[in-house]
């Protein structure tokens, strides 16, 4: 890739993002929409598919993230398959998809945990981190947990099918469902869960890290715009806590097929990375 295209591409993602991020009451007017992704919903396909759909004003909110340190600091089953006592003065009923999000990345399908304030049982999916269940999150499990995660927001709450890949064995490269998603749109790299960001002000609580893949301009159009704008936009908005680092190829090494990245300047190359890929109707 040519340095003035990858220049290009990087304004174009920062323009994107300030544009269609929006307003922190534009995002929270759409939050009753996004409290119908479920367990229903991400079932209808198979692991290490599913969808995305979270709401970035619900995962940046400070309530939420202070519940996320909570039960990254614990076992998540505290007795009897309940989850530890998150108030809903801290996550209210709209935003506790969150929590249910951490749930399906970190377990697997076989395990489940309750929510003790609403009753809703939470069933794991992407199984990235199941020892979480018995025991604190390890370093490796609060990358992939995070990187999982954040690959599931979408501004509009859009439900979007999404394949996730990374070198972990529960989202290795699948020769059954990688040519259904032929689009790699993005690599997620980070640990909120164990952010020193103090959670003051209005201020995303953590340092997230997102580079694009080079195939998206190619396989949806001009730039990606018919993608980013309808479908993932605030993914890689500054002032949704995700910092976008420009074209993976020129900002991470590779790592086999996928990529490992630095969370910072002068860091250490984070091997724990996650994968987006979509699609080829997600560009329509």
């Amino acid at each position: 890739m040519q340095p003035q295209l990858a220049r290009l591409l990087f304004l174009t993602a920062i323009i994107i993002g300030l544009a269609g991020c929006g307003s922190a009451e534009e995002a929270l007017e759409q939050e009753p929409h996004l409290s119908t992704i479920g367990q229903a919903k991400i079932s209808e396909r198979p692991p290490p598919t599913g969808m995305n759909g979270t709401l970035p004003s619900c995962f940046w909110a400070h309530g939420t993230q202070q519940a996320l340190r909570t039960l990254g600091s614990a076992a998540l089953d505290q007795g009897s398959g309940l989850l530890p006592n998150i108030p809903l003065s801290q996550v209210d009923t709209s935003c506790r998809h969150v929590l249910r999000s951490a749930v399906e990345c970190a377990l697997t399908p076989d395990q489940s945990v309750t929510d003790p304030v609403t009753g809703e049982s939470y069933s794991g999916w992407w199984g990235l981190a199941p020892s979480w269940r018995g025991a604190v999150l390890d370093t490796s499990g609060r990358r992939y947990v995070t990187g999982c995660m954040v690959q599931r927001l979408n501004y509009y709450g859009t439900e979007v099918p999404i394949l996730l890949e990374g070198p972990h064995s529960a989202i290795s490269q699948n020769a059954t469902f990688g040519p259904q998603y032929p689009i790699l749109e993005s690599t997620v790299f980070g640990d909120l869960f164990s952010s020193p960001t103090p959670l003051l002000g209005i201020l995303p609580a953590f340092n997230l890290y997102v580079c694009w893949e080079s195939l998206l301009p190619q396989s949806c159009g001009l730039l990606g715009l018919p993608l980013l704008l309808e479908k993932r936009i605030c993914d890689d908005a500054p002032l949704c806590g995700i910092m976008p680092v420009g074209p993976c190829a020129l900002s991470c090494v590779q790592n086999g097929p996928y990529w490992k990245c630095p969370p910072g300047l002068l860091a250490p190359l984070q091997t724990e990375t996650v994968r987006v890929k979509l699609e080829t109707q997600s560009c329509q």
